[in-house]
């Protein structure tokens, strides 16, 4: 009966140790090694948990890709706070954005006529619009504009939303910037599509 006792004993004390260094092991990585732990909590389905990994990712590395990732999964998870946030990071980085949605669109090449680039800008906006701001949904979309109106555009992804929403004041915001837009400008392409989303706006 003693020597069960011992067996047990140290069988129990083994374990105990087992536990307390995997429990350090994984405290090692979590502050070590955040941009490892967004790409396991991702694969294990821990969302949230992938977003704040990249973050502070992010915040120790400053590299922008980590906000990318975090900006996907939020997108993913429809968490408007995050998309927001972190797209706003990926955008304001202008050459890593550029070669970014570069990728994106040699992947997508074929299977999507938007470009990538329009694709976040409409998500943030949306994700402004979402969480109740909407005069700065509408600011941010003809901001990123940029001096053209291409194919499916924030500002068209706004316009839909306040449409679905049954909101006339931000229909009638975007109606008012789009009469005072100047399209003068514009590609005979983007001239185009901006006249046809123009008739749209106006009829309604």
């Amino acid at each position: 009966m003693r020597i069960d006792k011992v067996i047990i004993k140290a069988f129990l004390s083994t374990l105990s140790a087992i536990v307390l260094l995997f429990v350090f092991m994984f405290g090692v990585l979590i502050a070590a090694f955040p941009s490892t732990m967004m790409n396991l909590a991702y694969d294990f389905g821990q969302d949230e948990s992938s977003i704040r990994y990249a973050e502070r990712a992010y915040s120790w590395f400053k590299d922008t890709s980590y906000m990318a990732h975090a900006m996907e999964v939020a997108i993913g998870i429809d968490d408007n706070e995050k998309i927001e946030t972190c797209g706003l990071i990926v955008v304001k980085d202008e050459e890593y954005f550029t070669q970014y949605c570069a990728e994106k669109d040699a992947i997508l090449s074929g299977t999507i006529a938007m470009e990538y680039a329009q694709y976040v800008h409409g998500k943030i906006a949306s994700a402004k619009y979402a969480q109740g701001d909407k005069e700065g949904a509408v600011a941010y979309a003809f901001d990123s504009l940029q001096g053209g109106f291409p194919q499916s555009n924030a500002v068209v992804t706004v316009f839909f939303e306040a449409y679905y929403q049954d909101d006339q004041a931000t229909k009638d915001m975007i109606r008012e910037k789009m009469n005072n837009l100047q399209a003068d400008g514009f590609n005979e392409e983007d001239k185009a599509y901006f006249v046809s989303v123009l008739v749209s706006v106006m009829g309604n």
